[in-house]
């Protein structure tokens, strides 16, 4: 029996060959600390996470906390605030972030109660490093420091922490890096506007209808391509941009590297009881990019570049803009068929250029140059890419040629070499500081992993983390349910054309999702070997469907549909997962307050809302009655921003989650029922949400613990009433418990082949899930062959 827990009393089940039904449970009080035993964790040689004192198996399952970490304290991506505040990126303060102190536990609380026993803690270099290089901001480490000590002291959540970046840092219109690292590569970020080296937010003149996605645009423009290129390859790529007497890269990299260790040393010597048991590793760069590298020919646009909005310059294009020469560049918007030409626009008619105009920066940060390295001059024409003068490109294929070796390099050269050299550095100095802690390596997203397979970089407290969206969903921002595309095979070059990679119909668009999330779970095992668990830390869909159209209407049908598709995919495959994301200050208008995106689980705005449960976003009066009506009030406040800060404090003490849900978008598929320990090894779980429908496989002959030790169910109260629920098993005994976050605890025959469990509705119950859902099907068929038309017309 678990430490801390009641014993409970069994419901007697005579074992059997055949199923067996109980309907009336005996409960069980159990105090609500969460699904996580805070145990210490350790792996098998099959690549699943184990509790070290049971040996039972555990499925990890949370959100990101939090997307307003990557932005300081009171600023948006949508206020440009003024061109000399914006870009004051030393004096800004994190601070704050994600939620004042004492507003946590409201929020700890709710990621509790969506079942949820992992936290992917997001950071970010600028937060801690803003300053200048070498120059800490304590008072923010000390204040994530408290924040975790106040989940820790929360019980029932793991936590791993995520240096966030996006597109390299807020000044290229994504988050992560300081601002002196764009100084340090020799850029003035007050001139991406008008070359174009950057969209970003703060600038645009409609920053309410900024382009959809189109800040990952980012990657294929001259800023972002450049400093991921200095990172990761500078030294092969940029040799002559020396800087205090080493390489950009190697000087951009033992920064990062180094403030990451100064963030992790700190919470060891000021918190060391917190780690293993709480905080249980450190995770890789997010996100990581190859810059330029693998390009071909500079003066075309790759083939494989399926990501094209708005201008989509070729870099030979980029280098012209970036210095003062004006260039006119095709636009492009996104179809389902792949990128479309919409057109061209003039680029920098100001005649700009991208590159620092004085040492300002360099006299302020203590920047020591090469002599080669003049301010002002371009790096790609000191290097012989290009001549500015002829406006001629010298060297097409620079980034596609080892320049020593001539070893062709492209994407999966990368990955091997410069991702995983970076990777080593970065392992040592975490492990440095703690031996044991897990290390969750991050490769590029949705690419292929490298190949480690009995590599000493690989051992058994190393995690693959892999990040998985549905390319249409995202993009279009809507759930199309009767056609979609394989974005994974997509991305393997698997079609000669994308018209080959739609799929018909949302039973295979399930099908298709966890399809490609088996294959990425396969190329890990390949590749870093089957001992490497694999986590997807980063999945989820967009809030703002079809215009927005839930926020008035209320309705996250198709939210809803979304998830639950993502759910059967990752369930389907026995994959751990961190969804992306919670945000404690989303609201309809600005969404996460970051690009307009929209993925936050709940939000501000949907609190009040009155609308039908069976839309989803949810009222109080939906779910089950609190043992007490013991409840703290709402309390809101202004900032200096527009945006509401909101200190929800409504967490009913009798052990109920009555309101704590209200706000939450899209609850029936995020309450989703899943094994949460499992004494033997999970061979299949589905869960049928139109049916209300929870099916579990186990081989309890593949047992690794010494003592017998119960499989733990999270079975969610809001679905599962224990008055409608009704459960088969194979053999054993089972309790429901009646805990607000309910789990269901089978104690099951072991080393006795396969054990079963069925968790569902009464009769009456099912009956009218089975009634909606038919009718929506008829909806489905009679739009699908128009939908066909339309496509291939």
């Amino acid at each position: 029996m678990l430490s801390g827990y009641p014993e409970p009393q069994y419901s007697k089940i005579p074992s059997s060959p055949t199923l067996n039904s109980v309907t009336n449970l005996e409960m069980y009080k159990l105090k609500a600390d969460g699904l996580a035993s805070n145990s210490i964790l350790t792996t098998d040689s099959h690549g699943n996470f184990v509790e070290e004192s049971t040996g039972r198996k555990i499925t990890l399952r949370g959100v990101n906390l939090d997307a307003t970490a990557k932005l300081p304290l009171n600023q948006t991506t949508y206020k440009p605030r003024g061109k000399k505040i914006f870009y004051e990126g030393d004096t800004v303060s994190f601070v704050g972030r994600p939620f004042p102190l004492e507003d946590a536990m409201i929020h700890i609380n709710r990621i509790k109660s969506y079942g949820f026993n992992t936290i992917r803690f997001i950071i970010t270099w600028e937060a801690i490093e803003h300053e200048g290089p070498g120059k800490y901001d304590e008072d923010y480490i000390n204040y994530t420091i408290e924040l975790l000590k106040i989940i820790h002291d929360a019980k029932g959540l793991y936590v791993f922490i995520d240096p966030h970046q996006d597109v390299w840092s807020r000044f290229t219109g994504g988050s992560g890096a300081p601002l002196w690292t764009i100084y340090a590569a020799g850029l003035d970020p007050t001139s991406f506007h008008n070359t174009e080296a950057a969209f970003v937010q703060n600038n645009s003149k409609d920053p309410q209808n900024y382009t959809k996605m189109v800040w990952t645009s980012n990657y294929y423009r001259l800023a972002t391509q450049t400093l991921f290129t200095m990172f990761f390859s500078g030294k092969t790529f940029f040799p002559k941009c020396i800087i205090n007497g080493e390489n950009i890269q190697y000087y951009l990299q033992r920064h990062f590297i180094a403030s990451v260790a100064h963030f992790f040393s700190r919470l060891k010597e000021t918190a060391p009881y917190v780690l293993h048991q709480t905080v249980i590793g450190v995770e890789s760069m997010n996100e990581p990019n190859s810059g330029l590298l693998g390009f071909k020919d500079l003066s075309k646009i790759p083939d494989d570049q399926q990501l094209r909005i708005d201008t989509t310059p070729t870099v030979f294009q980029s280098l012209m803009t970036c210095n003062d020469i004006p260039c006119e560049v095709d636009t492009y918007y996104i179809s389902v068929f792949g990128p479309r030409k919409s057109g061209s626009r003039l680029v920098n008619e100001q005649g700009e250029v991208l590159w620092l105009k004085n040492d300002e920066a360099d006299r302020k940060y203590n920047f020591k140059r090469d002599p080669g390295w003049k301010i002002g001059h371009c790096p790609y024409e000191l290097h012989g890419i290009w001549d500015s003068d002829a406006l001629t490109l010298m060297k097409p294929d620079y980034f596609a040629v080892h320049p020593l070796t001539g070893e062709e390099v492209d994407i999966d050269y990368f990955i091997n070499h410069e991702f995983v050299e970076h990777y080593k550095e970065y392992k040592a100095a975490i492990r440095a500081i703690d031996p044991d802690i897990f290390m969750f390596m991050q490769p590029p997203v949705m690419e292929v992993p490298p190949v480690l397979v009995d590599s000493p970089v690989i051992d058994d407290k190393t995690v693959n983390c892999q990040h998985y969206y549905d390319g249409m969903s995202l993009m279009f921002k809507t759930w199309n349910t009767k056609y979609n595309i394989d974005t994974l095979g997509i991305m393997r070059k698997r079609y000669s054309n994308p018209i080959f990679a739609i799929v018909f119909g949302e039973k295979n668009i399930r099908k298709s999702l966890r399809s490609q999330l088996g294959e990425m779970k396969k190329e890990s095992r390949k590749n870093l070997g089957a001992k490497v668990p694999v986590l997807i830390t980063e999945t989820g869909m967009p809030f703002d469907m079809d215009d927005k159209a839930a926020f008035s209407n209320g309705n996250y049908t198709s939210q809803t549909k979304a998830l639950d598709a993502l759910g059967y995919a990752l369930e389907g495959n026995n994959l751990s997962v961190t969804y992306w994301t919670y945000t404690s200050t989303n609201c309809h208008k600005w969404g996460d307050r970051w690009n307009n995106e929209d993925f936050s689980l709940w939000s501000h705005d949907d609190r009040a809302a009155s609308f039908d449960d069976d839309r989803f976003s949810l009222r109080s009066n939906f779910l089950y009655e609190s043992e007490d009506d013991q409840t703290f009030t709402t309390t809101l406040s202004k900032s200096k921003d527009d945006f509401k800060v909101v200190q929800t404090r409504e967490y009913h003490r009798g052990g109920g989650y009555q309101s704590i849900w209200n706000g939450t978008r899209a609850l029936k598929a995020i309450l989703r029922p899943y094994p949460v320990f499992v004494n033997g090894v999970v061979k299949c779980c589905e869960y049928d949400l139109q049916g209300s429908k929870f099916q579990l496989t186990i081989d309890s002959d593949r047992v690794h613990s010494s003592t017998k030790a119960l499989t733990e169910i999270f079975v969610p109260r809001v679905i599962f009433h224990p008055s409608k629920i009704k459960v088969s098993c194979s053999s054993g005994t089972f309790v429901l418990g009646n805990d607000s976050v309910q789990v269901l605890r089978w104690d099951h025959d072991i080393n006795a082949g396969d054990q079963e469990i069925t968790i569902h509705l009464s009769d009456s119950d099912a009956e009218l899930s089975e009634k909606v859902g038919n009718s929506r099907l008829r909806d489905l068929l009679c739009g699908c062959f128009k939908s066909v038309q339309n496509i291939l017309c």
